[in-house]
């Protein structure tokens, strides 16, 4: 009997390749084992189309007796459509669809596809049993772990339980998927290049985009109610050390492959476990670099001491909130005085470290994620993922939301390209949108400035320091560690290697970059739309200093300064750029706030960050002698408020702490900005919230009984030499 085993493309596909489906290469590989000829498909990152339009060719040489498919929520539409089509031009092949969403709604795969079986709970077992059944002309219904047709009605067979004997699996059979292939494909040797190497003694984010990743265990003890586990109750099943250890190196050996993704939820869980792993990897002398995931208290100095040894460059934390009362809704539990020893034993071990975050779980309210700010600004993430809380199906989350009214009346029976949606059953959307704003991800500062800001510099590149890291290397390290990148610190456009920047971060794969510049330069550029080209550059951060003309940068040499940025923005915003203004309070300019945001909504300026005194990366600012009062600047961008909505321009502040100006009337950049950085010539990230709080702020008597104080960093010492601290108050 012949096979073939098919992975549907995902409609969301990852920007990295960290190998074939797992699960159709262990099945795959118990096939051959017991002697069936087997071919392997993976349209992971293709276009349901392009699938359909491959299928004919595919059935004609590989004439399959038996089509495996594998269905998670997100592609169950692409499998449905799979098995369809497989049956129409095959009527005899017996198809089989199996995985996650398969084994929680076999009758939904039944019901909208022309399948044979499905396939529930753990497949290589079952798909290897079902094969010689049908090899051997038996009936299916002695086949455990089957839905299945029966004329017009559907039947199950009894349960099987989880495969326990998972030491006796042979390797999986990535061969089958052509991963030598693909792993070489979505290898970026010019990217690894440009990022330099990666080692133990510096922290570095090590963004694998072309790795294999295996698995060393199957289940989880915890049952954090938004994971499919969570409603899982068999046991933890872990490979041998020596046979997860050999597979290891099997695969490194196969494919010439340095780079491992260890793939478990929750891979710490058996610290013993895990410290022989590392022996073995130790002693085998095996050159490989690896991430993994874990949870930050469930490991200790020692361990990742010995992890770093044997090749852990990354750890991705799930924290998913600093809140104890969603930690305890969600079933997280975890002991949040471990949390930041964790973060500061990572850093000293070598290893890099991704924090993951999530905005809407159950209990969520603007309190909680303050929380969670003021917890987690003090970690120093290499790296921070914040996302918003989904439904899936299968977990506790699930059950939740069904009977809430969350999950709309058939969902699923839908082709919808979203594949889970929002947790809404105690925020709207709008409202989870708004909770997550409170939650940046991190934006990088790297200067890049060709010359000064406000244009009196000739059209030069600055030489380079000694030992300073190279700009294309900064450019680099500030994408593995962001989603947002801003170059500046003077004009960056009067660079003369701004084509061949542009063309590294397309190489690199950059998606949020941004530039900070007067916009004077487009006036002499024949078009700004090349920038624009593809999704690099979203957009530009302007300096703005006056509403009126004559006073717009009183230290520019350029007369007329704010009329030519003015029409510099007209041609980048015909191009389709966005834009960001940083507007510098000062004495003159504080009365003409209503005039101002008219100037920027007239100009194209869909956000306006209000500073007072210094920028939030340290770029351009205003003498404190120049500054008008903290409660008159806080009290003029109250008034501004309703004509700015109107405008469409949104507004936020920085400088001006909450009890002048509440978060909740305008959002603060210090608050919701908090892993910010600055990477400058020395190529060592600066933590711009830690700078602040430990050198150029302070707090007056008043924050010691503020319910604010936590998140809130202060106000400028220099301002309260000057002033004192009597304006403010506890909130």
């Amino acid at each position: 009997m012949k096979i073939a085993l098919v992975n549907p493309p995902n409609p969301d596909p990852p920007p990295s390749y960290y190998g074939p489906h797992y699960g159709l290469s262990l099945i795959g590989a118990v096939l051959e084992r017991a002697g069936y000829p087997v071919r392997g498909h993976d349209f992971d990152l293709w276009e349901r189309d392009a699938m359909m339009a491959e299928l004919p060719r595919i059935m004609r040489r590989d004439a399959p007796d038996l089509v495996g498919i594998s269905c998670l929520s997100s592609n169950r539409w692409s499998a449905v459509a799979l098995a369809c089509e497989v049956k129409r031009l095959s009527p005899a092949t017996a198809v089989v669809v199996g995985g996650p969403f398969a084994t929680l709604e076999p009758g939904f795969i039944l019901k909208h596809s022309l399948a044979d079986f499905v396939a529930i709970g753990d497949g290589e077992e079952t798909l290897l049993e079902l094969v010689k059944t049908l090899e051997e002309g038996r009936p299916v219904g002695s086949v455990r772990g089957l839905a299945y047709r029966a004329g017009d009605s559907t039947r199950r067979s009894p349960g099987r339980g989880p495969f326990l004997a998972v030491d006796t699996l042979p390797y999986p059979a990535f061969h089958l998927f052509d991963a030598a292939k693909e792993l070489e494909r979505h290898r970026r040797p010019e990217a690894e290049a440009l990022a330099g190497p990666v080692s133990a003694a510096g922290r570095r984010c090590l963004e694998m985009h072309s790795a294999l990743m295996v698995l060393g265990s199957r289940g989880c003890v915890y049952r954090c109610l938004f994971c499919p586990m969570s409603r899982y109750r068999g046991p933890v099943r872990r490979h041998a050390p020596e046979y997860f250890v050999g597979m290891v190196e099997h695969l490194c050996g196969t494919y010439s492959q340095r780079h491992m993704v260890f793939g478990d939820n929750f891979f710490t869980l058996d610290r013993d476990w895990v410290s022989e792993v590392c022996g073995r990897i130790i002693a085998k002398r095996l050159k490989i670099e690896w991430i993994c995931m874990t949870r930050p208290d469930a490991v200790d100095a020692d361990l990742l001491r010995r992890m770093a040894k044997a090749g852990c460059r990354n750890i991705s934390y799930g924290l998913e909130s600093g809140s104890p009362g969603v930690q305890k809704r969600i079933g997280k539990r975890i002991k949040l005085d471990k949390v930041l020893p964790a973060f500061e034993a990572t850093r000293k071990a070598g290893i890099s470290s991704t924090l993951m975050l999530m905005v809407g779980n159950p209990g969520e309210s603007r309190e909680t994620v303050r929380e969670t700010a003021a917890f987690s600004w003090r970690l120093e993430p290499d790296r921070v993922l914040i996302q918003t809380t989904k439904v899936y199906p299968g977990t506790t989350l699930h059950d939740i939301a069904l009977e809430q009214g969350v999950i709309p009346p058939g969902f699923y029976d839908r082709d919808d390209p979203r594949e889970a949606p929002p947790y809404t059953g105690e925020s709207s959307e709008g409202e989870l949108k708004r909770l997550k704003q409170r939650l940046q991800p991190r934006t990088v500062y790297v200067p890049a400035g060709g010359g000064c800001v406000n244009g009196c510099c000739a059209l030069r590149t600055p030489p380079r320091r000694p030992g300073a890291v190279p700009l294309e290397r900064l450019l680099a390290l500030a994408s593995l560690r962001a989603e947002r990148v801003v170059l500046g610190g003077g004009e960056p456009f009067l660079r003369k290697d701004v084509p061949a920047l542009l063309e590294k971060g397309r190489i690199l794969q950059i998606h949020g970059l941004w530039f900070y510049t007067t916009a004077r330069p487009f006036l002499g550029m024949q078009a700004c739309s090349p920038l624009l080209e593809g999704d690099l550059v979203r957009g530009i951060v302007v300096p703005l200093f006056s509403p009126e003309p004559e006073r717009h940068d009183a230290r520019s040499a350029v007369p007329g300064a704010l009329l030519q940025t003015g029409l510099g923005l007209r041609r980048w915003r015909k191009a389709g750029g966005l834009v960001k203004a940083w507007a510098f309070l000062d004495r003159d300019n504080v009365g003409r706030l209503p005039g101002w945001v008219r100037w920027m909504a007239d100009h194209g300026v869909s956000q306006a960050l209000f500073l007072y005194g210094r920028s939030p990366s340290g770029w351009g600012g205003v003498a404190l002698r120049d500054l008008p009062g903290m409660r008159e600047a806080a009290r003029a961008l109250a008034e501004v408020l309703p004509e700015a909505e109107r405008l469409g321009v949104a507004i936020s502040v920085f400088g001006i702490p909450e009890c002048l100006a509440p978060d909740e009337t305008i959002p603060h950049e210090e608050s919701r900005c908090l892993f910010d950085e600055l990477l400058p010539a020395s190529g060592e990230p600066i933590s711009l919230s830690r700078r602040r709080r430990s050198g150029l702020k302070s707090k007056p008597r008043a924050c010691r009984e503020c319910r604010s104080r936590a998140l809130c960093e202060g106000v400028w010492k220099d301002y309260l030499e000057l002033h004192g601290g009597s304006e403010f108050h506890a909130v």
